[in-house]
């Protein structure tokens, strides 16, 4: 049987009433697209880093498995007061830049599994329903800006609070810009500008009546709001025009590994584009590649080589740009690897791991909080002292990490204002000078 259009249209719609369809992420206007207020944006390293070569060193011990290859010839070397392992090149990234990270290590994300693993470290729980930091930051700060978050994969649950764009390539986002440009062709245009002026007086009529009705659909006023605001302020998102790179400069994906292709690089264009235009206050970036169960090394070096000139590039985009005073990174995975090499020279899950976070010249860079064993297990910490305590500290959970970045980015209120607060959870102040 043909399904004809009015009815695919309409049984979409009852999919995604059901959650059975994912909704397109709609695109949100403002009164004042010129923001210049805080900036956020997170690098999430997908498939579970080896932080036992990188910000969490670990050196083989006698009559212990191998922990890492490197400490056969080398030893832990040290950034300011980081330690970090001497491979690829965390020397160069570390002593560039230590001064303004602080490193969380021993954080329990308390599985194995990369689903719950993404969902625990990017949420702060094990368990769905909380919002990623970047959906309370932009909630915080600017939720009515054109694409005020963006997502370039990954964890993006919102929980209501704000809608997120995707923004995948250039093409797109000059459609998005300019929504009569034929999508294959950027020099021909599909709709006349009487067509496209119909349109949206049909589009602004329509929400007018829902706005009459604010149960229709079981769609929420603030919702049709936002979305009335989106089409009254539409042509302020052409403003990106004058920040994307030109044809030439836009970074290309590129091969990190024989199995892993990246276009890190390209979103952080993006991201950093969209930042200084002022139509966007929050960014999920995402590099892909780190489950290596096979040939661990061969992989995970060159990954995080690139990891650190991308967080590089990050920085060094966003103070060309003016605004490396306003922007926090975070930077975290699903968790880490196993405190040894399996039979394939790869290394397998493993629920301990770190995440650093970044800002310029902070008063609480160039620390590191939490700590684990030879083995790479968790030591209880103090949530006072943050130093190790034994027979009174708590592990560092997911949570822990939340609580105390959304401290720091003044964004618990949001958080706790719409049911969104951890509970029975010790505050550790990771962010105290």
């Amino acid at each position: 049987m043909i399904m004809k259009r009015r009815q695919f249209i309409t049984r979409t719609a009852l999919l995604g009433a059901a959650g059975l369809v994912t909704p397109v992420p709609k695109l949100y206007g403002s009164e004042h697209p010129d923001y210049s207020g805080p900036l956020l944006a997170t690098l999430q390293i997908d498939g579970g880093w080896d932080v036992t070569s990188y910000c969490d060193p670990k050196e083989n011990q006698v009559g212990e498995r191998k922990i890492t290859n490197w400490s056969d010839s080398n030893s832990t070397q040290v950034a300011g007061n980081l330690p970090y392992a001497p491979i690829a090149n965390n020397q160069w990234f570390f002593e560039k830049h230590h001064q303004n990270i602080l490193v969380i290590n021993g954080i329990d994300a308390q599985t194995n599994s990369h689903t719950t693993g993404v969902l625990h470290n990017w949420s702060g729980r094990n368990a769905a329903g909380l919002p990623s930091l970047s959906s309370l930051f932009t909630a915080r700060n600017a939720p009515n800006l054109p694409i005020s978050y963006i997502n370039f994969g990954g964890f993006s649950s919102t929980s209501g609070l704000v809608r997120f764009s995707r923004l995948n390539d250039v093409s797109a986002l000059r459609t998005l810009v300019d929504p009569g440009l034929s999508e294959y062709d950027p020099t021909r245009t599909n709709r006349s500008p009487e067509d496209l002026s119909r349109i949206a007086r049909y589009r602004r009529e329509r929400i007018t009546r829902f706005l009459a009705k604010p149960d229709s659909f079981g769609l929420k006023r603030s919702n049709l709001e936002a979305m009335d605001a989106a089409l009254r302020n539409r042509g302020s998102i052409s403003r990106i025009k004058d920040f994307l790179p030109a044809a030439g400069e836009i970074a290309q994906e590129e091969s990190i590994t024989r199995e892993t292709n990246s276009s890190l690089r390209r979103q952080i264009q993006l991201t950093m584009s969209s930042f200084e235009s002022g139509l966007c206050c929050a960014s999920d970036l995402i590099v892909s590649g780190f489950d290596t169960h096979t040939n661990h090394d061969e992989l995970h070096e060159p990954l995080l080589a690139h990891v650190n000139e991308s967080i590089d590039m990050i920085w060094t985009e966003a103070e060309a740009r003016g605004f490396s005073d306003r922007l926090t990174l975070v930077v975290a995975s699903d968790f880490g690897r196993t405190p040894h090499y399996n039979p394939d020279n790869g290394k397998d899950h493993w629920p301990i791991g770190s995440a650093m976070v970044m800002q310029e010249r902070p008063q609480w860079g160039n620390r590191v909080i939490g700590s684990t064993d030879e083995g790479h297990n968790a030591h209880n910490i103090s949530p006072t002292s943050l130093a190790r305590d034994d027979a009174n500290g708590s592990i560092i959970y997911p949570r822990h990490v939340h609580q105390a970045i959304r401290n720091l980015l003044d964004i618990d209120t949001v958080a706790r204002d719409n049911g969104f607060g951890f509970t029975n959870s010790e505050d550790f102040d990771f962010f105290h000078g």
